[in-house]
């Protein structure tokens, strides 16, 4: 009875805010466990009433669950300064130390279980002492503290490769008896560890679990979906951020993790813990140099590479996802399993695991187009050329059933893996001769009415880019029905942002680029272009993406290497690339090849 008193004051309050009010973005916090010595998630009782203090002194809005869901779905507003209390793992220290809190302050907290360790059941040796059902039983009492699902028993690491590497168990399928979980196994899985966590929960709570609260943050879109047949009615992340309302908001709930020395302040004010909050760094890996038939040289090429990424204080990695060992540019194979293209040796994902567990954001470097093993052996649906023909083998954009294979290799990819986005290869173009297949042919036919002989300049560049933006949005789509929120990037030539029309001799558009995608990588390569003033070229490629508004969109990624002289570049040379772009304001930059050796930030 006190928790629906409660809920309904609070819903009076909401509802007699002042108009004209700003609208709310709910700060979501993620605490663990407290005064625990040497663990970086743990605070300090003192410094969380501190933090209580210091929000309450600036004037924000406690917001419970019931508080929050109401907002996401729009039945209540709520004020501009909004942030709710979470807790993960349901630790004792919460019932001893954090609860006497929110009490004095008068504060709602939501705090996340793992019903088997509550049960008493696989309670992890290095886990700390857990809340039992009955001081569960009295905070929720109290109206104060709402108890959530933090899963049955997903919470621990599992393989998730051949290679043995562990990651959330909820997040990808696993890799059991030499095979990977089948789509049908994983939600099995999943809904089973649901159902149990809800009969724990009715059974010892009286009420079935409102939210599910991800293990490590880690999810699927097939296991949100699942968490909302089992009768939850949010879920919540670890992604950083603050949240709106909408259905993403209640289904994907952003939340801004805790660390023993956090500053509230900066965290509620500038940066939110989102993975891009500072300028991104990024690397761009061959994973044709990593792999190596002796078990001891492989792990040795990946301990350096991930030395390489940390000592040039890189944060976004890019990961070749295909085998091109004969470096002809064209993709006969991939490191990842799959269902479509043969597997060269299933190695991406413990790259990638590895990779992320230095807090590193992992993409997959992958093409759309460039797949040898689904163009005919005729080649009739494989980009044709009336004149100039282009420098990679590619499928025809107009195929759409080879494009649908290509739908569903993106879909192994975020089914079988934990990578976090994807990097669009630049075999994504169509040049001023291009493409006449017949496939091509029976599409601008049906699409205008008329031959593809006949088309006007106009139609022409607006098919072609629409086609290409088509197909990557085919393989894009595919992706995110596994992780929504996965992070897309797309190479661009130089070309295309230096000069006008390029749209009808590459297909690509930047400002297209811009509004499609999360970033759009500039491959600005000054010394393979042959460019004779390279810093200038930097120059004005930066110009151009300040001057279109890109600035905040866009990674310019400059050349490591020479491919004409067969060498690496200098040390100087490439500090002189970076500093020129740091110099002209640009935010966001990488290189390409990542290589050995070591430059200043």
């Amino acid at each position: 009875m006190l928790r629906k008193i409660a809920a309904l004051l609070c819903l009076l309050v909401c509802f007699l805010m002042p108009l004209g009010m700003a609208e709310a973005k709910v700060a979501v916090l993620c605490y663990h466990e407290v005064d625990r010595e040497n663990d970086v998630f743990s605070v300090t009782a003192s410094r969380f009433e501190g933090q209580l203090e210091w929000m309450k002194n600036n004037g924000y809005h406690f917001v419970s669950l019931d508080e929050y869901i109401a907002y996401t779905k729009g039945e209540i507003s709520l004020p501009e300064k909004s942030v709710m209390i979470t807790f993960d793992d349901g630790y004792r220290s919460f019932y001893t130390k954090v609860y006497p809190l929110l009490r004095k302050y008068r504060v709602p907290g939501m705090l996340a279980i793992v019903s088997s360790w509550t049960n008493g059941e696989e309670h992890p040796s290095d886990v700390g002492a857990v809340a039992s059902w009955q001081e569960l039983r009295e905070m929720e009492q109290s109206g104060l503290v709402t108890v959530v699902s933090h899963s049955h028993a997903l919470h621990k690491q599992k393989a998730v490769n051949p290679q043995g590497s562990r990651n959330g168990s909820a997040g990808s399928h696993l890799y059991v008896n030499d095979a990977y979980e089948t789509d049908e196994a994983y939600t099995a899985r999943i809904a089973n560890d649901m159902a149990e966590a809800q009969r724990l929960f009715t059974e010892n709570l009286g009420h079935r679990a409102r939210a599910m609260v991800w293990p490590y943050g880690i999810y699927t879109k097939q296991s949100v979906m699942l968490a909302l047949e089992s009768g939850m009615e949010a879920t919540f992340l670890l992604d950083g951020g603050v949240n709106g309302q909408g259905d993403d908001a209640r289904l994907y709930a952003r939340r801004i993790i805790m660390e023993r020395d956090s500053d509230i302040g900066r965290l509620l004010t500038v940066d939110h813990d989102e993975w891009n909050s500072k300028n991104l760094r990024m690397a761009q890996v061959d994973l044709d140099n990593i792999y190596d038939e002796d078990p001891a040289q492989y792990e040795r090429n990946v301990r350096g590479l991930v030395d390489s990424l940390l000592s040039n204080n890189i944060n976004v990695a890019a990961v070749q996802a295909f085998a091109d060992g004969d470096g002809d540019g064209n993709v006969d194979r991939v490191y990842f399993a799959n269902s479509v293209i043969p597997v060269e040796v299933d190695i991406f994902s413990d790259v990638v695991t590895r990779i992320q567990q230095q807090g590193i954001t992992t993409l997959a470097w992958i093409p759309v187009l460039n797949y040898q093993s689904l163009i005919r052996a005729d080649g009739s649906n494989a980009v044709q050329s009336a004149g100039e023909k282009g420098w990679y083998n590619r499928l025809s954009p107009f195929d759409r059933e080879a494009l649908s294979r290509v739908n569903r290799l993106f879909y192994d990819l975020a089914a079988n893996t934990q990578v976090e986005g994807i990097l669009l290869q630049d075999d994504l173009y169509l040049n001023q001769d291009e493409d006449v297949s017949e496939p091509a042919r029976q599409d601008f036919l049906s699409r205008y009415g008329k031959e593809l002989s006949e088309a006007d300049k106009g139609e022409k560049i607006l098919w072609k880019v629409n086609a290409l933006d088509e197909a990557a949005e085919g393989a894009v789509n595919a992706f995110r029905s596994v992780r929504p929120f996965g992070i897309i990037m797309r190479d661009i030539y130089a070309g295309a942002v230096l000069y006008p029309g390029a749209e009808e001799w590459l297909g690509q558009s930047y400002e297209d680029y811009l509004k499609r995608y999360d970033y759009a990588v500039v491959m600005a390569y000054p010394f393979m272009d042959k460019e004779e003033k390279p810093y200038e070229y930097l120059k004005k490629i930066a110009d151009i993406v300040k001057a279109k508004g890109g600035s905040d969109k866009t990674i310019i990624k400059v050349q490591s290497y020479d491919w004409h002289g067969k060498e690496w570049l200098s040390d100087d040379v490439m500090k002189r690339q970076m500093s020129t772009l740091k110099k002209e304001g640009i935010k966001n930059m990488g290189y390409y090849p990542l290589g050995y050796f070591y430059w200043n930030n």
